[in-house]
């Protein structure tokens, strides 16, 4: 189980100066705010992920869906492409321009949820290749 905030530590673990965190992120091409979220991430070729709900009870294995790092890209291709709706709620909540740091925090956030949190529809859970859960 994740503990409560270690999103912050994949963040300070990333090891991205502070000047580029404290940038506007409007003013960073998306392509690099990609690259640096997926950076934040583990990339280990024999991690899965299945949905929570796939697990069969008699053989005690998930379903396989995608690996991880396919998971990942499309996520975080998901995530960037909502850019100017979650830079409106940063305006709108925090009245000022969202941050590059407060981006990708968000967005590990965000990740952390759908692995921690089984209630929620399509909530995941990281396997290996033969449907374990890790």
């Amino acid at each position: 189980m994740i503990k409560h905030n270690s999103h912050i530590k994949e963040l300070i673990d990333a090891d991205f100066s502070l000047d580029i965190l404290c940038k506007k992120a409007i003013d960073l091409d998306k392509d690099k705010i990609k690259s640096m979220i997926y950076s934040t991430q583990q990339n280990d070729n024999s991690v899965y992920v299945a949905y929570h709900n796939t697990f069969n009870s008699k053989s005690g294995l998930y379903s396989r869906l995608k690996s991880y790092k396919e998971f990942l890209k499309e996520d975080i291709d998901n995530y960037v492409d909502k850019f100017n709706e979650i830079e409106n709620g940063a305006r709108m909540y925090f009245h000022q321009e969202m941050t590059v740091g407060y981006f990708i925090d968000l967005y590990i956030s965000f990740l952390h949820r759908k692995f921690e949190n089984h209630q929620d529809k399509n909530s995941l859970v990281m396997i290996n290749e033969n449907g374990i859960e890790l």
